[in-house]
């Protein structure tokens, strides 16, 4: 089974390629995995952003170095991450958790049309193909079957996560490509045991994990937690502080 998801893997990653792509990379598991097989294919830059301190720069610079990519670091400051963000809540109005998350692929986004990108690489989809957030094992035993429910949620993103980040990106003539929101490789997922799917339960994405290793993906990656962008790019603090004192346009999480 390892070997097939490996190569689906791969096959899926390699589908979204041109001769020149960008990658939005935190250096986490997900895009970590797209750039060590893109690399291979194509003409390959990432793109991470964050406050000076972030921890997604840290393993940003680690990873980019292990894989010998060039990689672009985009270091922003209060006042810039509070204009992005008001630029991204006028294209996709929503609350502090559905724009946020648009800040670093603004920013990214803006970086490789200004060296001359036209597509770029996103990892949405990995989460809801391979159980990446605690929500999906504390779920009430009376609920419907994970399997269904992720299911559900892999469909909903393309009104969701996957049309904001694509909507930011037109912004830029830039077109976003998603490698894991696949919809064979949805099938692959879903046909197998959901106790095989959910394993590895304290870090996430145990068979990603396992694919990743026997597809070359650098050590660090493999072993670090899951933490979405806005978290590990430090974006997420300074936006709710200005959402706490009612300066931000913004719905603050309970």
């Amino acid at each position: 089974m390892l070997p097939e998801l490996s190569n689906l893997l791969r096959q899926c990653i390699t589908e979204t390629l041109e001769d020149k792509v960008a990658i939005a990379f935190s250096g986490g598991l997900d895009s970590t995995f797209i750039a060590s097989i893109a690399k291979n294919s194509a003409d390959t830059e990432l793109y991470t952003c964050g406050t000076e301190d972030a921890e997604d720069l840290r393993y940003a610079k680690e990873l980019a170095a292990a894989l010998a990519v060039p990689l672009h670091t985009l270091i922003v400051k209060e006042n810039e991450i509070l204009d992005t963000y008001n630029k991204c809540h006028a294209v996709v109005p929503g609350d502090l958790l559905t724009v946020e998350l648009l800040v670093p692929a603004y920013r990214c986004a803006e970086a490789a049309k200004e060296s001359g990108h036209e597509i770029m690489l996103f990892g949405c989809g990995a989460e809801e193909l391979f159980v990446g957030y605690e929500k999906y094992y504390t779920r009430a035993p009376n609920d419907k079957p994970l399997e269904e429910f992720l299911h559900e949620e892999f469909l909903a993103l393309k009104n969701r996560e996957v049309a904001w980040i694509s909507k930011i990106c037109r912004i830029f003539k830039i077109e976003a490509r998603y490698p894991f929101y696949n919809n064979e490789l949805e099938g692959f997922i879903r046909a197998l045991p959901i106790e095989r799917v959910i394993e590895d339960r304290e870090r996430k994405k145990g068979l990603l994990r396992e694919a990743g290793k026997m597809l070359g993906v650098p050590e660090p990656a493999l072993q670090r937690k899951k933490k979405a962008m806005q978290y590990g790019s430090g974006i997420h603090k300074i936006l709710l502080k200005h959402a706490k004192d009612g300066t931000l346009n913004a719905g603050v999480p309970s």
